[in-house]
């Protein structure tokens, strides 16, 4: 099977036109986020829900940066964003902004160990 194939299979919920628009190109460049082997189970999960992140990231007609609300008020409401987010905080909350994304972290996370109980 093509990743393609792959994906529609794994996602039926995507819309087949954004599948096919879309994943072809981003095949190409997923390797550029996570470098692991397609080839196995894990590896496949894990690369397509990455592409699942990418795919609804690229359809997405706005490009403006992720921003993180800092305050907020009630009374005639005001809200501030920073725009000074740390790297790693700003690569996770773009991550974590698809469930996708955030299973995609979950697969990828560092494991120590067991589970104690």
């Amino acid at each position: 099977m093509t990743i393609l194939e792959d994906f529609t299979a794994r996602f039926p919920e995507f819309d087949t036109a954004v599948s096919s628009k879309y994943i072809p190109i981003l095949e190409d460049v997923y390797p550029c986020y996570w470098g692991g082997d397609y080839d196995t189970a894990c590896g496949k999960e894990i690369a397509l829900n990455l592409l699942a992140h990418l795919a609804i990231q690229e359809s997405q007609a706005s490009s403006s940066p992720l921003k993180e609300e800092q305050s907020q008020s009630v009374g005639n409401v005001s809200v501030s964003y920073n725009l000074a987010v740390a790297p790693k905080s700003e690569r996770r909350a773009w991550f974590r902004s698809t469930s996708y994304g955030v299973r995609y972290l979950s697969l990828t996370m560092n494991k120590h160990g067991g589970c104690f109980v």
